[in-house]
């Protein structure tokens, strides 16, 4: 809950902080977005920024707001004075609403607005924007708009695509001008997907300006896109993907035997927030996974079986609905959409009784889908016994830990959880661990179901489909996730802290009573962005086993 009454003094505090600890500005730019509600958001991106002020001079231009859609299906409260206050306190020498600028463009009410040296109100040419990429960002912003797992031709659609359509054009034209007239050091946004984040950072990329991005979650996560070394054509995560895969086979896989400990330390530690994005389930009690071993998941087998009403003797696989409407397109995927491959899955499940199937909801189904479209494919197959469809809220984990043998998804983080648990997961799509090792990765819809019939067979002949070695990667990754990725930092405090006073009061000790010298946050940003990694990391892996050792305080009794 925001409990947030007055931050005056964390502003006045902060103001002084940056104002001593970044250097006097350049001629340069670096671009910061603020379209979050939240203000830990904000707070991140522009942390980011001023860790790298203090390497690259430069000022900080600020785009925020919201629009009528983001207020009603997504925010509860958008507040874009605070924003501005926060701007303003780290430096920022403009800050804009980018929502309402854009809303006045396409109506033919812009007034002149100079940003940056750049007339955002007056005539901008035209984007440089690849026409099929803005099709596919407008599509995928259109279906998040009006929760659909994909658009029809219907009026009221196609009306809202209308809208979108235009808006992302002058979005374009926006970002565009920005950075075609300005030396820009680097965009700094908290999402990259749909049109008010993701075309700035399809426009950045285009400009060869790197993006760095903030996640929401843990203490400092911030994930890197340099242009350098993203493939051509390929979406805008698919070099993330490729790059961790690299990252890990490079660092962590060697040294898994120093992170043993730790990963396994982490794997206990983590049974309420498996996976990513913790908030999705975690605090309650049917978020704990309690199960640690084969035989602890076959004594509770059979109850689960029980509760859920499928046969506990056969095998189960477990289906995961995603959140339908959600960055389409940001990833490789096989299927035309998210929801073409749970209709698709389904069909084929119902002509393989062989087998239990289990689909599962999301648990936030109604921010994403306002179309009722995963109960509209259980009413499909309400008559098949082998098949059963529930919300995901409805069934604990441990009962579904004890119950799944596969898990089915696109890039859902469940594809992560389950491995590290000893059960294989198969994917048709990629998420960012999709290259690490330990889940099955299919590339066409042909061999998503070949692999899927594999696995079927083996699952009836008692063989165990995932190794060892699997369970280790997946493992390591989740301590790679959940530790080594997430920089510990003063100025920034772990996510669960809330929004509230409290945040506010901890970041304005921390400005007053602990130097900037040492900061984790400075040291890691400056690593990332001299080294050109994708992500943030606690540690510096350049170095030797022993002092690798010495820098994670490893246990070595």
């Amino acid at each position: 809950m925001r409990e947030l009454t007055d931050f005056r003094p964390f502003l006045r505090t902060s103001t002084v902080f940056w104002r001593n600890n970044v250097p006097p500005p350049s001629e340069r730019i670096i671009l910061v977005e603020a379209m979050s509600q939240d203000l830990r958001v904000t707070l991140r991106n522009l942390t980011v920024a001023n860790a790298l002020r203090r390497m690259e001079p430069a000022r900080i231009v600020v785009y925020s707001g919201a629009d009528e859609d983001w207020n009603q299906i997504i925010w509860t409260y958008f507040n874009l004075e605070e924003i501005s206050a926060m701007a303003t306190a780290y430096g920022a020498e403009a800050v804009f609403d980018a929502h309402a600028l854009v809303d006045a463009r396409v109506a033919g009410t812009a007034e002149p607005m100079e940003i940056a040296g750049v007339d955002l109100g007056g005539d901008l040419p035209d984007s440089g924007i690849p026409a099929d990429k803005l099709d596919e960002i407008v599509y995928a912003t259109t279906c998040r708009m009006a929760l659909v797992a994909r658009l029809d031709d219907s009026p009221e659609i196609q009306a809202k695509k209308d809208q979108v359509t235009a808006r992302s054009v002058e979005f374009a034209k926006i970002y565009d001008a920005l950075l075609a007239n300005n030396d820009v050091v680097a965009l700094i946004s908290s999402h990259v997907d749909y049109n008010n984040f993701g075309l700035a950072v399809e426009a950045a990329i285009r400009h060869d300006v790197p993006v760095l991005f903030p996640q929401s979650t843990g203490g400092l996560k911030v994930y890197g896109l340099f242009p350098e070394k993203l493939p051509a054509g390929a979406p805008i995560r698919a070099g993330l993907t490729t790059q961790l895969g690299e990252f890990f086979e490079k660092h962590v896989w060697p040294n898994r035997e120093l992170l043993h400990r730790s990963s396994e330390l982490t794997q206990a530690r983590a049974k309420a927030t498996l996976g990513r994005p913790s908030w999705w389930r975690a605090g309650a009690d049917f978020s704990s996974v309690e199960l640690r071993t084969p035989a602890d998941r076959a004594a509770v087998r059979v109850p689960a079986g029980r509760r859920v009403g499928l046969d506990p003797s056969k095998p189960t696989i477990s289906v995961f609905n995603h959140a339908v409407s959600d960055a389409l397109g940001t990833n490789w995927e096989v299927f035309e959409d998210l929801g073409d491959w749970i209709e698709k899955t389904a069909a084929w499940a119902a002509e393989h009784d062989e087998v239990n199937w289990l689909f599962l909801d999301h648990p936030h189904q109604h921010m994403y889908d306002a179309t009722g479209f995963f109960d509209g494919v259980a009413a499909r197959y309400a008559d098949q016994p082998h098949m059963k469809f529930m919300r995901s809220l409805d069934l604990s984990k441990n009962y579904l830990t004890a119950l799944t043998d596969l898990v089915l998804t696109v890039r859902g983080s469940v594809s992560s959880e389950y491995p590290a648990l000893g059960i294989p997961a198969l994917q048709c799509g990629w998420s960012e661990w999709s290259a690490c090792g330990f889940t099955t990765v299919t590339e066409s819809v042909e061999e998503y179901f070949s692999e899927l019939t594999r696995h079927i067979e083996g699952l009836l002949a008692g063989e165990v489909l995932i190794t060892p070695d699997q369970v280790e990667r997946a493992r390591l990754w989740m301590w790679f996730y959940r530790c080594a990725s997430d920089v510990p930092s003063g100025l920034v405090q772990q996510w669960p802290v809330g929004e509230g006073d409290r945040l506010f009061e901890i970041l304005s000790i921390n400005m007053l009573h602990v130097e900037a010298d040492g900061e984790p946050a400075f040291a890691a940003v400056q690593r990332m962005w001299r080294r050109r990694e994708p992500f943030l990391s606690r540690f510096d892996w350049e170095v030797s086993p022993d002092a690798l050792a010495i820098q994670l305080g490893a246990v070595t009794a």
